[in-house]
């Protein structure tokens, strides 16, 4: 039987009652990563149990495995923002299985905007896909959350990869004030920006 890690747990509980399901698998990816890319049904579980008997979160037992079940899709690809992903017959993640494939050895900030940005335009998404994608660039929250989750490092290392690239030129971002700023490749900013001077 799986237990929950009480350290994941004690983050959870600092959302107090406005933690949501996403930010609860999030953390509890981030700390089951030994055990390979997502989580396995007993584990996911077990949170359920442990969520739910705890006074200060804010689900009913089975409320968080059956939000994970409601919103799960089985594509290899990106669904959209509020999608839960199946990894295999037994895992589930935050992110697609393409994303834990292609970006599960890569530290690199340059590769996850790429791999992303490709994979939520909205001719590479799955089907069933609502259409349209999320745009040019990547929004800088779901850059963080997937480097949190895949590459296992905490939130402070992964702003401060990519601001390095930023000032590195490797990678430019929209003003760090916006609520959804976007990051970009530099190559593909430089075209935009043509693009626009043409008018």
């Amino acid at each position: 039987m799986a237990d929950p890690n009480q350290q994941a747990l004690e983050e959870a509980r600092q959302y107090g009652e406005t933690l949501t399901a996403r930010e609860l698998l999030r953390t509890v990816e981030r700390y089951h990563r030994p055990e390979g890319p997502g989580i396995d049904r007993e584990t996911l579980d077990a949170y359920d149990r442990a969520v739910a008997a705890d006074d200060i979160l804010p689900f009913a037992e089975g409320e968080f495995r059956s939000t994970v079940d409601d919103g799960l899709s089985t594509g290899e690809g990106w669904h959209d923002a509020e999608a839960y992903y199946a990894l295999d017959d037994d895992r589930v993640s935050l992110f697609p299985r393409r994303w834990h494939e292609r970006l599960g050895d890569s530290g690199d900030v340059r590769e996850y905007v790429a791999v992303i940005e490709d994979d939520t335009a909205s001719e590479a998404t799955e089907p069933d896909a609502p259409k349209g994608g999320i745009g040019t660039g990547v929004p800088e929250s779901l850059l963080l959350d997937a480097m949190i989750v895949i590459d296992g490092v905490e939130r402070e290392e992964a702003k401060e990869r990519l601001e390095r690239d930023r000032r590195d030129g490797e990678l430019v971002q929209d003003a760090d004030q916006h609520p959804d700023a976007r990051v970009y490749l530099t190559e593909e900013a430089e075209a935009m920006r043509d693009d626009w001077l043409d008018y």
